[in-house]
């Protein structure tokens, strides 16, 4: 049987959008990331279209958390799968907005920030407000 392990990270994209939401809407959306922690990650939020396909969006509220799902499997005997849940974008969902999440994840994949973005673990994401 195989093991499946799910880690989750933020770019810095994405803790600069966290930082910039209201703190209960960001403790909203890290609350709601921990949900991928312990479901397949590719099933449990909307996979997107288009240009944004092989991303997917992880709604709270009029809010989006926008992540990709990169598998790592390991061939030293063991059979593990790690799944790598990449947050690459925060925002609000406006249409017709430049200032939309959506405008703002296909500007980053137009510079090419989302692939060559150093990342970090859940644990440095923005601190929580008390």
């Amino acid at each position: 049987m195989t093991e499946r392990r799910v880690r989750i990270q933020w770019t810095e994209a994405a803790k600069k959008g966290l930082a910039g939401l209201p703190p209960t809407i960001r403790r909203g959306i890290l609350q709601k990331a921990d949900i991928l922690l312990n479901s397949d990650p590719t099933r449990a939020f909307k996979g997107l279209s288009g240009p944004l396909h092989g991303l997917y969006s992880m709604p709270y509220s009029r809010y989006r958390a926008i992540y990709s799902v990169i598998e790592e499997k390991l061939s030293n005997g063991d059979h593990l799968v790690t799944v790598i849940v990449r947050f690459v974008a925060t925002g609000i969902r406006k249409e017709g907005s430049r200032k939309d999440v959506y405008n703002l994840v296909q500007k980053l994949l137009r510079q090419g920030s989302i692939i060559d973005e150093d990342t970090s673990s859940r644990h440095d994401a923005p601190d929580e407000p008390e």
